[in-house]
């Protein structure tokens, strides 16, 4: 009996991970075309060819459905495309643009290392009970080690406002380019073409983020 019952229990076991990572894949579909509020559980369990009996089993319900969708996708991209070099002794301006090209890779990349980007933005476009979970298992760690980076640039503490007001413009310049696509498109399309596209970003945002960060920490240095 014990070996013919452990086939059958692993078997159980793949076709429990098959029909989870098929209503991850569709309910992150929806959740993006949609939002939370809007998606329909019935939708999801559609095309992911499941009945709907499963989301209740596999996930409590819409709600934790929506908060695995999330953390698949936040961890794969943190996985994927980490913030920090794992050179440390590299020079901080190499460092920064590491950092950058992660983030507009996470935002515009190919694949779905550009998921989680499309997902936090439908989020904070109608903020859920998941946001909470969102800043604390991803935005605020990762928000501390590009606020250690910063702060080693400008030779500051963390916690200074200069710190965090210097972070918030990289992460802005890399958003822009996601919630500004369709006006982008409009007046300047040439900007959002060619297979290089996402590297000339990264290069300008790089350079131009350095360029801010060398100016605060001249004007750090010598105080009119």
């Amino acid at each position: 009996m014990a070996t013919s019952t452990a086939p059958r229990s692993l078997t159980r076991q793949a076709l429990g991970d098959e029909t989870r990572a098929a209503l991850i894949a569709a309910a992150t579909e929806v959740f993006i075309e949609d939002g939370f509020r809007a998606a329909r559980v019935q939708d999801i369990a559609a095309r992911a060819g499941q009945r709907l009996s499963a989301i209740n089993y596999h996930f409590n319900g819409k709600e934790g459905l929506y908060l695995a969708v999330l953390r698949h996708h936040g961890e794969a991209a943190i996985a994927a495309t980490p913030l920090l070099a794992p050179d440390a002794s590299l020079p901080p301006r190499e460092r920064l643009e590491f950092a950058v090209r992660a983030f507009v890779t996470r935002l515009l990349g190919a694949g779905g290392n550009s998921l989680i980007g499309a997902l936090i933005l439908r989020e904070l476009a109608n903020p859920t009970n998941a946001l909470d979970v969102l800043v604390e298992r991803f935005a605020k760690p990762q928000s501390e080690l590009l606020r250690g980076l910063v702060a080693e640039i400008l030779d500051a503490d963390p916690r200074e406002e200069m710190v965090e007001r210097a972070m918030l413009s990289i992460l802005g310049q890399c958003i822009a380019y996601r919630t500004g696509r369709p006006m982008i498109e409009r007046l300047m399309p040439h900007l959002l073409t060619g297979d290089d596209v996402n590297e000339r970003l990264v290069r300008h945002v790089s350079e131009f983020s350095w360029a801010g960060l060398m100016a605060l920490r001249a004007q750090r240095e010598n105080p009119a």
